[in-house]
């Protein structure tokens, strides 16, 4: 959406008559009473105070490639880097097969078939298994023979897992919740990470990380208060305050937890202890849905974005010098 100027109530006032132009039509007094709420209240940019000490390693704006995927995956769902590192990792939404790609070009050099159709929505590769997750929190592990393991979880739809990735500190996958974070108002404005421990193939019961997506405002910037509000109530995915994880992935060269998402369009980085570190806007034109990331061993960043009206693509930004 990019950043506004003069008076920030006529964009909200646009978005109000688009979403319902016969009621503002009929109704100039509402019309007017938003135009007089949105100006008269105290919206202000945040920028980012720089306190937490995190520099981002990597130009956003610039990547170094972009790789553009043939049209079995211009709806890539998720994406990681096969143990060896010869090959990128990527699903599609609906089809049960991985996609062997070549990181330089972004060709399928092979497949792998392991189930029938399904929401299909992170990847991630451990020793010689294969771990994909299902929007429902089911996780199946792909072994090296073929083979197929299913391992149900209590993330249901309503959590809407859209990522997934391996932290080897605690040997647990780590999957995000788009949807709701847990029970209750304590999870209310946050989004949750869920550890799945790999040795007793069990679902924590709290989460490894709460993100407050106050705290996310506040550091990649934005407007705040009423207008937040109306902009998330009529346009979630442009709303400042909207995040809506995705992908996620450790980055190998400081063990910082990187989540994108595509609701939203923000990038955060976490650190193993939780603090959150950094939160940057996405350009929305070089990413119009992100739906996964990963690093390959020289900490190189990976972001996946499907295409919606083009092809799906993978762009590449190498750490900076």
């Amino acid at each position: 959406m990019g950043e506004w100027g003069g008076c920030e109530c006529r964009f909200a006032a646009v978005l109000l008559c688009m979403k319902n132009k016969s009621t503002f039509s009929s109704s100039p007094f509402v019309l007017s009473l938003v135009l007089t709420m949105s100006c008269s209240s105290s919206e202000k940019k945040e920028s980012d105070p720089k306190d937490s000490g995190f520099a981002m390693p990597y130009h956003l704006h610039a990547p170094e490639a972009v790789l553009q995927l043939p049209v079995l995956l211009r709806e890539i769902s998720g994406l990681a880097f096969s143990t060896d590192g010869k090959h990128l990792l990527a699903v599609n939404d609906e089809q049960g097969s991985v996609f062997y790609l070549n990181p330089q070009t972004g060709a399928i050099e092979r497949t792998r078939d392991f189930g029938n159709t399904g929401d299909y929505e992170g990847i991630e590769a451990v020793g010689n298994d294969v771990y994909v997750v299902k929007s429902n929190g089911t996780i199946i592990r792909i072994l090296e023979s073929g083979e197929a393991e299913t391992w149900p979880t209590s993330l249901d739809s309503d959590y809407d897992v859209e990522g997934l990735c391996y932290d080897s500190t605690q040997h647990r996958l780590l999957l995000a919740c788009k949807g709701k974070a847990g029970k209750g108002s304590a999870f209310e404005g946050k989004k949750a990470l869920y550890g799945f421990d790999l040795k007793t193939k069990t679902l924590a019961d709290t989460p490894a990380f709460l993100l407050d997506k106050s705290e996310l405002l506040r550091l990649k910037g934005g407007a705040t208060g009423f207008l937040a509000r109306l902009l998330e109530f009529f346009n979630a995915d442009h709303a400042a305050s909207a995040f809506g994880p995705s992908g996620l992935a450790v980055n190998p060269l400081d063990s910082n937890l990187y989540i994108v998402a595509s609701v939203g369009k923000t990038l955060a980085v976490v650190h193993p202890d939780g603090r959150l570190l950094h939160a940057e806007r996405l350009d929305t034109d070089m990413f119009p849905q992100p739906e996964g990331l990963c690093f390959d061993r020289e900490g190189n960043l990976y972001i996946a974005s499907e295409g919606k009206k083009g092809v799906g693509k993978v762009l590449r930004f190498d750490v900076k010098n």
